[in-house]
């Protein structure tokens, strides 16, 4: 009798988890659809700040170059790889 019973128990069980799992799809789907509206409206609103910044004072666009050069000063000679790097950027 006993294992009857579970074999019910565990049968009410998987029916209850089954009736659960169309509306987890539904609300697990909604809250991805808000996580993507959110982060779009975040990478927007970014990018305007962005391009505020970016502006200078005489209304022309600025062109900002960034140099990453990992171990420049290691010793291997890399730091003066990246500063004549600069100095030839700038000069052109």
């Amino acid at each position: 009798m006993a294992a009857g019973e579970r074999s019910w128990c565990l049968c009410k069980l998987l029916r209850f988890f089954y009736s659960l799992f169309f509306p987890g799809l539904i609300v697990c789907g909604t809250l991805c659809v808000c996580l993507v509206i959110v982060l779009w409206g975040i990478r927007l609103l970014l990018q305007r700040k962005k391009k505020l910044v970016s502006t200078s004072k005489n209304g022309k666009n600025q062109m900002v170059i960034a140099f990453f050069h990992p171990y420049c000063n290691a010793g291997g000679g890399g730091e003066r790889v990246l500063w004549c790097a600069l100095r030839a950027l700038q000069k052109k």
